[in-house]
């Protein structure tokens, strides 16, 4: 095999969506402005699909292993650290900025509906109609398919809503009042009401506000060219990032529930935990990624960097694609202590390293607990290094980032690489036994 692009032709596949965008815009391109405004209002979608369905699993999982009151107090555990930055907030007297960010986590679910909020002298009012998380899994019909997984529970809610519900339980439970409560309706509806705390009385959000923080940038963008206003590059930059409360609010609170399966078990439990929540959701993506040429399918896992969160730089060998990500997104913000709100740094509660060598943390000793569903999805993929159908196009070097600081790295092999020649020291990170034909390679 052959390189494919040149260096030049890297870098342009490596840039956000939202480049393009801009560039389209100075040309005075507006059609393909307003292509290219559908493609970034989608460009998470399917981390945010991932990441819902692997927290519903995860939830229904401790219940049917732990029964449903320890699952409940399992979930009560990681809301009460998902939500200590909003705890604290409220303490200090800024309901303002402590609603507005909650709203904004609602806000960058993929199909949610937020109708402008209300604002009442005590309250804030919020209509999702429907909530893009478990009020979508409603809509799909997920807890009558698959009742163990995202099934309700003894009160009638589902498995990703009982999660949500724990976070409001912990929260309320720490300040002492009900200052975040949910309401579900029909059809994936959901009225969530916030207290305003210290700040009753006063009038928090302007009529403009009011709109304004229930809308992306891109539903903004689009109103102003309705309104023939091109003056929207401001709407466009960054935009890739511009998910993130909805984005690290999600890696976070996986990161806790990693944490509780540890205290449960240990480390062979999250294994488990991982290998019956989060693999079947990744293997779910096989047949779409096996069906993209080599060209599209770097194309595609760049633009899934760029909607995770990460930094990065690409380049190509022979027989693979060469991501690397100075941070990754998840993992690598995760152990810098870089994500939204302070909401995590490793070392408090449910926030732990691994200390002792297990095929979940790639066999390493003082690992970042959260890292450990990559060696899932390696897994996933390397076990099945016989099946030329299973494409190899998420393969992370698991001991590539040993400090916060070190950048980690993941493979994207080439439809017609040759599978023996894949690093067999990858296949060892996760406990996996290489051909015999295998050959070891220099890492990138």
């Amino acid at each position: 095999m052959s390189r494919l692009f040149s260096n030049t032709e890297l870098e342009d596949i490596a840039q956000p969506p939202e480049a393009h965008a801009i560039e389209a815009l100075r040309r005075g391109d507006l059609a393909e402005v307003r292509v290219r405004l559908k493609e970034m209002a989608r460009g998470h979608a399917g981390l945010d699909a991932l990441s819902c369905h692997a927290l519903a699993r995860k939830a229904g999982k401790l219940r049917q292993d732990f029964g449903e009151q320890r699952a409940l107090e399992a979930l009560r555990e990681i809301g009460t650290q998902l939500m200590a930055t909003w705890i604290e907030q409220w303490r200090q007297g800024d309901a303002q900025g402590a609603i507005q960010d909650l709203v904004a986590v609602f806000r960058h679910q993929v199909g949610a509906g937020l109708i402008p909020i209300k604002e009442e002298a005590d309250t804030v009012t919020l209509e999702l109609a429907p909530c893009g998380s478990g009020g979508r899994l409603d809509r799909q019909g997920l807890p009558e398919r698959h009742p163990q997984a995202y099934g309700d529970w003894g009160d009638g809610i589902n498995s990703l809503c009982q999660a949500c519900k724990a976070n409001q339980a912990a929260l309320n439970d720490a300040l002492g009042e009900p200052v975040w409560t949910s309401e579900k309706g029909s059809d994936g509806h959901c009225t969530l009401r916030f207290s305003k705390g210290a700040q009753c009385g006063q009038t928090l959000f302007s009529d403009e506000q009011r709109v304004s923080i229930t809308r992306t940038r891109i539903r903004q963008a689009e109103d102003k060219l309705d309104q023939g206003d091109t003056d929207i590059e401001a709407l466009l930059d960054g935009q890739r990032k511009e998910w993130m409360p909805w984005h690290d609010f999600g890696v976070v609170w996986l990161a806790h529930f990693y944490a509780v399966a540890l205290e449960l078990g240990g480390a062979d439990y999250l294994d488990e935990m991982l290998a019956e929540t989060y693999e079947p959701a990744f293997v779910a993506g096989f047949p779409a990624y096996a069906a993209l040429d080599d060209e599209a399918l770097a194309r595609e896992i760049a633009r899934t960097w760029n909607y995770h969160c990460a930094d990065f730089q690409l380049s190509e060998e022979d027989d693979r694609f060469v991501f690397t990500l100075d941070p990754c997104g998840s993992g690598g913000r995760l152990f810098r202590g870089t994500v939204w709100r302070d909401m995590f740094q490793y070392g408090r509660p449910l926030s732990p390293i691994m200390s002792d060598p297990h095929r979940i943390n790639f066999l390493r000793e003082d690992a970042p607990s959260y890292c450990t569903h990559c060696a899932a999805s390696n897994r996933a993929q390397l076990s099945r290094l016989s099946d030329a159908k299973v494409p190899l196009f998420f393969v992370i070097d698991g001991h590539a980032q040993q400090r916060p600081g070190m950048p980690c790295r993941t493979y994207v092999y080439k439809h017609k690489a040759r599978r023996a020649d894949v690093d067999p020291a990858l296949l060892r990170q996760v406990g996996l036994t290489p051909p015999s034909s295998a050959k070891t390679r220099n890492p990138s």
